[in-house]
């Protein structure tokens, strides 16, 4: 199994709060697959945990590096859409 990467720009005017951390840990354990989100640079964390994602203390306009773990380039793709839009606020 590959590792697709790309990057989410935190477009929330409240950075990454609970709302959208809630968001993303409900659709990484509805897909099923391992999903690792951070500050480029620093160690990232699995993005089931909302108390790991509250923990990487993202702000407005800050980029995110997020890894999804499959072959399936449009799985990923999707993924990262969706969480692209629960960023927006």
């Amino acid at each position: 199994m590959s590792t697709i990467t790309t990057t989410v720009t935190i477009e929330d005017p409240i950075g990454l709060h609970a709302r959208p951390a809630g968001q993303i840990v409900k659709l990484v354990k509805e897909s099923g697959l391992t999903v690792r989100m951070g500050k480029a640079g620093e160690e990232l964390v699995l993005a089931n945990s909302p108390l790991r994602m509250m923990a990487l203390k993202a702000k407005t306009g800050e980029q995110l590096v997020v890894e999804v773990d499959t072959d399936d380039q449009g799985v990923a793709d999707a993924l990262f859409a969706q969480i692209q839009d629960f960023l927006k606020g």
